[in-house]
């Protein structure tokens, strides 16, 4: 549209006797420019200026977003609250890190309390297999002579080695968990570490800023 156009449309909407305590700006979807005191309903999408009745602007109103638009920023808004999340998640861990362990010493006395714990509780599983294993030997023995007797080997014996070899399956098991806890715990330890030392340090950066100023 030409610019005197425009220019003269708003000075007469400006000087006219029309109230404009409130006067709409917008560019069509042609680029052209418009000016009103109200503003057309298939207009009501588009971006524009509210002007005052001295042709300032005081207030702006962005384009009505697509569907596509409305959903890139849903996205975008949903990336960034996940975002804050997880560093309100490592601020809470690296808080309970610090307040958990006073020194290095504390959090590897607590390293090795955990090893420790796992080592006896696999020894301990190790200890009663090897029971089992000598009471499922000698059932397993009473039945062999119970058959070689011509007799039926009773049910009550079946449960009971069948019970056993169970129980002997369940402690190897329950082994392998705290094996695989035990390679955890040096993982864990090695991070908690790592992460104590660089929290600590941060820390102790900020007291000396806060101090210095």
């Amino acid at each position: 549209m030409n610019k005197i156009f425009v220019a003269a449309g708003l000075a007469l909407l400006l000087s006219g006797p029309v109230d404009a305590s409130k006067l709409y700006k917008w560019v069509d979807a042609d680029g052209n420019v418009h000016y009103s005191d109200k503003v057309p309903p298939d207009q009501a999408k588009q971006a524009r200026t509210e002007l005052n009745e001295l042709g300032v602007t005081v207030k702006q109103v962005e384009r009505a977003l697509t569907a596509e638009e409305l959903a890139a920023r849903k996205a975008e808004e949903q990336a960034a609250a996940d975002a804050a999340e997880l560093i309100a998640q490592q601020r809470a861990r690296d808080k309970a890190l610090l307040d958990s362990y006073a020194n290095e010493g504390d959090l590897t006395r607590a390293h090795g309390q955990r090893v420790d714990l796992l080592e006896q509780t696999i020894e301990a599983r190790k200890v009663e297999i090897g029971l089992r294993e000598k009471n499922l030997a000698d059932l397993v023995a009473r039945a062999a002579d119970t058959e070689r007797s011509g007799r039926a080997v009773p049910e009550v014996l079946q449960t009971m080695i069948m019970n056993e070899r169970s129980e002997i399956e369940r402690q190897r098991s329950d082994i392998g968990k705290r094996e695989t806890e035990l390679v955890q715990a040096e993982k864990d330890y090695s991070a908690d570490l790592a992460r104590y030392r660089e929290v600590a340090a941060r820390f102790t950066e900020v007291a000396e800023s806060d101090g210095t100023n």
